[in-house]
C-alpha cells in the first residue's frame, strides 16, 4: 500500500506541474512606436499571423523550446516585409491532439504597420 501511494505521488506531481507550461506574460512595451507623433500612424501592411509551438511526445514529454509570446510576435512581424509594429493584437493559445503526441501553440493575429517615413 505504501508503494502504491509513493508511485501515485511520483506520477501525479509531474502531471500536475506540466499542465501550464506557457504563460503569455508581459509582452508589449508600448502601444505606439517610440518617438512617433500621435497623428503619425504609419502605413498598414495588412493582417499577419504568427505562432510559437512545442510538441509533447507521448503527451507529457516536451521536445524543444517552450512556446513563447515574444517568438509568436516576432513571427507575426516577419510575415510582412518592413513591418515595424503591430496593432489590433490578439493573442491566444491552442493544443492539437494527435496519436502519440500533442502540439501546443501560442498564436498572434494582428495588423502589421511600418513607420510612415520609410
Amino acid at each position: 500500500m505504501r508503494l502504491l501511494r509513493w508511485l501515485t505521488l511520483v506520477l501525479l506531481v509531474p502531471l500536475l506541474a506540466s499542465c501550464a507550461t506557457s504563460l503569455h506574460g508581459t509582452f508589449v512595451t508600448s502601444t505606439h512606436p517610440h518617438g512617433a507623433a500621435a497623428d503619425d500612424v504609419g502605413v498598414s501592411l495588412g493582417p499577419v499571423h504568427g505562432e510559437s509551438c512545442q510538441t509533447a511526445v507521448l503527451y507529457f514529454f516536451p521536445a524543444g523550446e517552450a512556446p513563447s509570446t515574444s517568438a509568436a510576435i516576432a513571427d507575426a512581424l516577419a510575415q510582412a516585409e518592413g513591418a515595424s509594429y503591430l496593432v489590433d493584437l490578439a493573442i491566444d493559445d491552442h493544443r492539437s491532439w494527435q496519436f502519440g503526441y500533442s502540439v501546443g501553440c501560442i498564436v498572434v493575429d494582428a495588423v502589421a504597420y511600418r513607420n510612415a517615413d520609410g
